[in-house]
């Protein structure tokens, strides 16, 4: 099957709206799944706190319970039969309480013998029954809840254990101890809490929790909360037969992550851990009720905590499918309607990058935007006729205006002298090099012997280009053949500023450092116009001294000093332009007058060529990939032998 352009266009803007759908689509499913997740796991967590603040608020009433029946108690120790109502009273107060007791250390009533513990009891119709339970089969003495209390003299809440004297079931027993009015230790208060009441209360909110799960879950799945004592004993577990009979530590045998969170817990931490409980990957919640020292933990099977999540992100994913599927089907339809016209355009448009420029266009009749791109194609057509037209004319002008330039710089090159004597010159190390910045440029540098004296010089015409190059040639010629009749480098360059007076109409000058060197006398004759100064290289590097003069063609009728200095054997001179000094790197940086000098102290007793290599080596690693600023120039001479 042929595929038009309307055709792959409708094709690519449905694959669009796929991987962008998609792509929504997976993103709701992970957040729908991961905030189910959220807002399960604090359910949870939530219903580890109500637990935590429940189970709390009872254990502490029955702690202010036990302080109220002390204090009736000790209010009531002439009459033993004070003491039993005292005992009564506080149970009738206090729902939570299935009993309590005085325990009196032995003997303490004359006539009761060794144990008297009076105990009143909640029967299961609601009345009260009051015991003498202390015996010899029923010696309180060795009860821990008695002990502990006796010997720290402060609250104790006892492990869990079977009462099969007062209460008859199992009990936790909160005791203090209890003082005559002296503030002796007379005996030991004791409220006792049933673990039954404590195991429905558990299961109570185990299942509101359950039930107010987004998703039910499935039998057998179900979160449940359990406690454990300070040494890992079940106090409260939906499996009856391990309360007092198991502990934590005996189902978490091989599993290191199971032991750890039991020690956290008894270590009274808060927290969650994902580990597998029973057999059953889950998440384990667990918080201490710290003032009584126990642990109170919540188990989520990971199916429970997961599986809401997961089904309602499939409920979603699948409505979102059927949407998509539905918003696919209309755009498609849509589309194929829609961009009919642009089949005939797209032909068009092809011969039209061919090259044909006067194809004609279909006809559009509707005014849309398939209209606009119509007359838009059309007027691209003519503009582009106009471009090829205009550009073919630019790039025969640039071909020879480059063609131009290539034969002006050979010229221009052409006009300097080589870069050292091809036959050498007895007595005299010379090198000179130019890099222009352009095509051509305004640096110039000249130097021929005439008998044994050395005619130099060195320039730099402001600007850059063609026009910099002109006066560059008119300088150099100027220099070459005032040099033939004159041999005052003040009078050549007072010449040369002269015939530029009238003629400077674009206000260029040149700076300008001209010399004559008498090889057998090593005497320097020079005068400097507005030039940098060179360097003479001895002992130590330093720049040659120079009278401030103007720049040629600045200033007319200008009178230029002329200046003398000796030239001992081995000494160089450095003749330079300031594109050298003022090489920019990228960074705008200047190579500067410092890092002149600190190659020409390395490299002060080598030729002038290698000299001059190194300094433009050490110039382009400073510019780097930046782009060459200015003309650079360097002229070197060095006196090679001792003159008689």
């Amino acid at each position: 099957m042929k595929h038009s352009f309307a055709n792959r266009v409708t094709l690519r803007i449905i694959l669009v709206w796929v991987v962008l759908i998609t792509v929504i689509t997976g993103i709701v499913f992970f957040i729908v799944e991961r905030g189910v997740a959220f807002l399960s796991s604090a359910l949870y967590e939530e219903t580890l706190e109500l637990t935590d603040e429940k189970v709390g608020t009872v254990l502490k009433a029955v702690e202010i319970s036990a302080v109220n029946i002390r204090e009736g108690v000790e209010r009531s120790l002439d009459r033993k039969t004070d003491v039993r109502e005292a005992l009564e009273r506080e149970l009738r107060l206090n729902a939570e309480l299935v009993g309590c007791a005085a325990a009196f250390i032995p003997d303490y009533f004359p006539g009761e013998g060794r144990w008297f513990e009076p105990y009143v009891s909640r029967l299961g119709d609601g009345s009260f029954e009051a015991r003498q339970i202390g015996s010899e089969n029923h010696d309180y003495f060795q009860s821990p809840w008695y002990r502990v209390a006796i010997d720290r003299e402060e609250g104790y809440w006892s492990d869990p254990y079977f009462d099969d004297a007062g209460a008859l079931q199992m009990l936790c027993t909160y005791s203090l101890p209890l003082h005559d009015p002296d503030g002796k230790v007379i005996g030991v208060i004791g409220a006792d809490v049933s673990l039954e009441w404590l195991a429905e209360k558990l299961r109570e909110i185990d299942r509101n929790a359950n039930e107010g799960s987004i998703i039910p879950p499935k039998p057998g799945r179900e979160a449940y909360s359990f406690i454990l004592s300070r040494d890992g004993g079940y106090i409260a577990h939906p499996e009856a037969d391990r309360i007092l009979a198991a502990n934590y530590f005996d189902y978490a045998r091989g599993d290191s992550t199971y032991v750890q969170i039991g020690r956290r817990m008894l270590a009274g931490e808060k927290d969650m851990a994902h580990v597998r409980v029973d057999g059953v990957l889950s998440y384990v919640y667990f918080v201490p009720l710290e003032w009584i020292g126990w642990s109170v933990g919540i188990v989520v099977p990971e199916d429970t905590m997961l599986m809401p999540g997961f089904r309602l992100g499939m409920v979603i994913l699948v409505l979102m499918l059927f949407g998509m599927l539905a918003m696919i089907m209309v755009s498609y339809l849509t589309i194929r309607k829609a961009s009919r016209p642009l089949q005939h355009l797209a032909a068009s448009a092809r011969e039209v990058a061919k090259g044909r420029f006067d194809t004609p266009l279909p006809t559009i009749r509707y005014n849309d935007e398939i209209r606009l791109l119509r007359d838009s194609f059309a007027y691209m057509e003519g503009s582009l006729s106009d471009y090829v037209r205009k550009l073919t004319t630019a790039t025969a002008q640039k071909a020879s205006i480059e063609s131009e330039l290539s034969i002006a710089r050979d010229i221009q090159m052409s006009m300097l002298p080589p870069k050292k004597p091809s036959g050498g010159c007895e007595g005299m190390d010379i090198y000179g090099c130019l890099t222009p910045a352009k095509a051509v440029g305004g640096d110039l540098y000249e130097y021929h012997l005439q008998g044994n004296r050395l005619f130099f010089c060195i320039g730099d015409v402001s600007g850059k280009g063609v026009p910099a190059a002109l006066i560059m040639s008119v300088t150099s010629t100027l220099f070459r053949t005032l040099s033939q009749s004159e041999d005052a480098p003040e009078k050549i360059v007072t010449a040369i500023n002269a015939s530029m007076e009238g003629r400077n109409e674009s206000l260029m000058f040149v700076t300008l450092f001209a010399g004559v060197l008498d090889l057998s006398t090593g005497v320097l004759s020079y005068c400097n116009a507005g030039h940098n100064a060179p360097v003479l290289l001895g002992q130590e590097p330093r720049f040659l001294d120079v009278d401030p003069n103007v720049p040629v063609g600045a200033v007319d009728g200008w009178a230029f000093s002329g200046q003398q200095v000796t030239l001992d054997a081995g000494t160089t001179l450095l003749l330079y332009t300031d594109g050298l000094t003022e090489a920019e790197n990228a960074q705008h940086e200047l190579f500067g007058e410092d890092r002149l000098f600190e190659v020409l102290r390395s490299s002060k007793d080598r030729a002038p060529e290698a000299l001059i290599a190194e300094i433009t080596a050490a110039v382009h690693g400073f510019v780097g990939q930046a782009e060459q600023s200015d003309d650079l120039t360097m002229l070197g001479l060095r006196i090679q032998k001792s003159r008689n």
